[in-house]
């Protein structure tokens, strides 16, 4: 495949209603430069030849390619082992398809196995691996020598063909041949599972929105190689800032990252790549190994944070950072997760075995699924490494016993799910937050998960928030040119999304001024798709001649056949989508430009390539189409040999005007791919570390399912709401006051229901834990109904004297509290 370089525009081509100054334009250069570099170092061949042989209409149509040092070569090495491929593909660049795609894998239906050509190509980008250097230099690894050693290592040598064993044992003998490896199109399957195969190379292929992920990349990179405590709080609080816009671009332009259901591919995956699947083959953009790196060299960046710091700089900082390391865990496989167990356990003081981290990911990360089926069938084997048992589990007494085994074996690991008073409370197991009747499609439930053993900086990580409330009216937003303007909230996803039509802004300063932003589509390839309907009408005419030879034409009975043998028809050029433009503009200056192929998202660099290689490809089955006419006789069908000449050269006109179409993509100035970049969100007293915790120990008792919590606590005698979020609790016992605050907003005439005079409060690491005496219970077995969680905002204590202090127990202040 061809390179193609874009060259910067002119002083006159900027002129052209670009007028606004954008923010950190050098960055979005070296990003777009170093995105260059990266697809010019991944091009799969074109392979012309073969897309005309398959619009021949021939039968098992088969692609072999061998590759050398991860490089394809021209010819076909015969010594070289055909490797058998597996792969799994996950589309997911938009919410429809990932719904549908979730629907299909209720239904069982088999994967698309694609075309040859998509198989071959992505099958042998398997062999390298690419990662982007802190320098943003693009640097590629072949990975042929070890794949190959593997492959003999695993294959079972009496079950090998003869050939194939033959091959396997020239790669070694032949250094030459070493690094060499063909891929057989008929030896590449997609599937759903991967672990149902004996597959010499596999690899999971999940669709991303290449623009968010590879911005979250270059800016993680940006702040762990800028030297720590070298960057002022401004500086790493910006590019902090930027991170989890990113962040929150990503979960909304790549919602297959953040379903329930993708979990398990995930964590059971080998070769975990996340890319694009634009043209002809998937193109990674990272894999789990190349985020394990990146987490890796974090290391000195959040250890400076522990020491020269103010108070307020950690408050801000670390739990915003956590944040991004939990994200970019999420997109690691068990085996690269385990090589970071130490590093992450010592560094960030997160548990980190593969149950710790999915329970850690479900507290931070929003999954979500299509419904609470899907949800809980994910869920099981997320947390416990294994599938539903057999049997009949879709109903809702079957949901509501497996959510209550989960909550239950969570607990034996040290973890607890506080809830509200809508969700707590019943007759047994109070303590559980219910399953709802319509049940749980989505991991906010976890929110306020706890932990309370010795690695718990779990605790301090606050969920990435994606939404606003529904009691959240308006937004404050920061456009690319640094101007603030306030949006309706309903209106964030169609402008993330760059979906075409008129949003309202009111200006947050000055005069306040309501304008409206202006998103407008223009269709790119319209000349190309015209070009192609009338090639197929030309390709219809040609199969006409080819099935219905005049009588009497000797002639035209030996062109049909040839030797025996039919001329094969010609089947449909296939139309490449439909490639837009889409532009934001705002007070008649453009703000963002972005590029969308059938409505997802492309960079201006992958449009061009992509229209150029569709241009190329459709001037080859034009020459093709001529060869044929030209092997007619020109005295049969003369008058329709020039109405066929006639439409080609109006097809190559068509043809020249896509060209210049796709040259002037690449004049255009270089902008941001949407015109926020930057969403302020309301701040909630979440956010941030609470130094305040309670020690406790919580354990269940199976036979009866009631919760034993050892810790302090004391029957509540005032309490006074301070505000809409903040109650002041009044104990009989230390600490004498407790300043808390609801999970969830509270309506005015509800709020006696959060905690009354007479209940019981129990400290429990960051939470009251408000308990009720159970009406049903004697003196001797006194439990307690769970009515109510709070969260723990301060609290005051009596002052003591501080000798002896060291010499009290502190269990000596702890009591055993039942919940039954």
């Amino acid at each position: 495949m061809e390179r193609i370089n874009i060259n910067p525009p002119s002083e006159g081509d900027v002129a052209l209603g670009r007028s606004r100054t954008h923010r950190h334009s050098g960055a979005l250069k070296a990003k777009s430069d170093a995105y260059v570099e990266y697809t010019n170092k991944t091009l799969a061949p074109e392979q012309t030849d073969f897309m005309i042989q398959s619009l021949e209409r021939k039968a098992d149509l088969r692609l072999r390619r061998t590759y050398v040092n991860g490089v394809p070569m021209e010819e076909v090495l015969n010594s070289a082992p055909v490797l058998t491929v597996g792969l799994k593909f996950l589309p997911g660049a938009d919410k429809p398809q990932v719904s549908r795609s979730e629907q299909l894998n209720m239904e069982g239906k088999e994967a698309d196995q694609r075309d040859a050509l998509w198989r071959v190509a992505t099958a042998g980008s398997l062999l390298t691996q690419c990662s982007v250097s802190p320098d943003l230099q693009i640097l590629q690894t072949d990975q042929t020598a070890g794949i190959v050693a593997r492959a003999r290592s695993q294959h079972d040598r009496d079950r090998q063909i003869p050939d194939q064993r033959k091959a396997l044992a020239l790669s070694v003998t032949r250094k030459r041949d070493y690094d060499a490896v063909t891929i057989d199109s008929d030896r590449v399957t997609v599937v759903n599972d991967l672990r149902n195969g004996n597959w010499d190379l596999r690899g999971l292929l999940v669709e991303v929105d290449w623009s968010s992920l590879w911005d979250l990349i270059v800016n993680y990179r940006n702040i762990i190689a800028g030297g720590g405590p070298d960057m002022t709080f401004e500086e790493t609080k910006g590019l902090l800032e930027t991170m989890i816009e990113d962040a929150r671009r990503l979960c909304i332009r790549s919602p297959i990252l953040f379903r329930m259901a993708t979990r398990a591919s995930i964590i059971n995956s080998e070769n975990t790549r996340y890319g694009i699947n634009h043209g002809p083959v998937f193109k990674t953009l990272t894999t789990s190994k190349g985020i394990k790196e990146i987490i890796s060299h974090s290391a000195a960046y959040y250890n400076s944070l522990d020491t020269g710091s103010a108070n307020v700089i950690q408050q801000y900082i670390r739990p915003r950072f956590l944040q991004m390391i939990v994200l970019l865990l999420s997109l690691l496989n068990n085996e690269d997760l385990a090589e970071l167990k130490i590093f992450l356990e010592a560094t960030y003081k997160l548990k980190a075995d593969r149950r710790d981290i999915e329970l850690l990911i479900l507290k931070v990360v929003p999954l979500l699924s299509i419904n609470p089926q899907v949800f809980l069938k994910a869920l099981v084997p997320a947390i416990d490494g294994f599938p539903l048992e057999c049997g009949n589990t879709d109903t809702d007494e079957a949901h509501n016993h497996i959510w209550n085994v989960i909550n239950k074996r969570i607990l034996t690991d040290g973890y607890l799910l506080p809830g509200t008073v809508e969700d707590l409370g019943r007759r047994s197991l109070s303590w559980i937050v219910k399953w709802p009747q319509d049940g749980f499609s989505s991991s906010m439930i976890f929110n306020n998960l706890q932990y309370a053993g010795r690695l718990r900086a779990i605790n301090d990580i606050p969920p990435v928030e994606v939404h606003t409330g529904s009691d959240c009216t308006e937004l404050t937003v920061v456009m690319t040119d640094e101007s603030k303007y306030v949006i309706n909230p309903r209106d964030l996803d169609n402008i993330v999304y760059m979906t075409p039509g008129r949003y309202p802004m009111q200006e947050t300063a000055g005069a306040k001024r309501c304008f409206d932003l202006v998103i407008e589509e223009t269709l790119l390839n319209g000349d190309l798709h015209q070009a192609i309907k009338m090639t197929n009408g030309i390709v219809y005419k040609v199969n006409e001649w080819l099935k219905n030879p005049r009588r009497g034409s000797s002639k035209m009975s030996r062109l049909v056949r040839r030797s025996g043998d039919l001329q094969p028809f010609l089947g449909d050029f296939r139309s490449p989508g439909r490639l837009t433009e889409v532009v934001a503009t705002l007070e008649q200056a453009t703000l963002a430009v972005t590029y969308k192929l059938e409505g997802r998202r492309d960079s201006r660099y992958d449009a061009i390539q992509n229209m150029a290689r569709d241009i190329r490809q459709l001037r080859a089955f034009i020459n093709h189409i001529e060869q044929r006419a030209d092997a007619i006789d020109h005295s049969f069908f003369s008058q329709e040999k020039r109405e066929l000449k006639q439409n080609l050269e109006r097809v190559k006109a068509q043809i020249d005007q896509s060209e210049q179409s796709r040259t002037s993509i690449g004049l255009e100035q270089e902008l941001s791919n949407e015109p926020i970049v930057k969403t302020i969100y309301p701040e909630g007293s979440r956010l941030g570390e609470n130094e305040t915790w309670n020690e406790y120990k919580a354990w269940c008792q199976d036979h009866n399912g009631i919760l034993h919590i050892e810790a302090m606590g004391s029957m509540i005698r005032d309490v006074r709401w301070l505000t809409a979020e903040l109650v002041e609790l009044s104990l009989d016992r230390e600490p004498s006051k407790v300043f808390v605050t609801p999970l969830q907003p509270v309506p005015e005439g509800y709020r006696n229901d959060e905690a009354r005079i007479g209940d019981t409060a129990v400290l429990v690491g960051h939470y009251v834990a408000i308990g009720e005496r159970s009406e049903d219970t004697f003196e001797s077995h006194m439990a307690y109904t769970m009515a109510n969680y709070l969260r723990i905002v301060n609290m005051e204590k009596e002052t003591q004297s501080r000798r002896g202090r060291n010499r009290m127990q502190e269990s000596d202040r702890k009591l055993v509290w039942r919940f039954k």
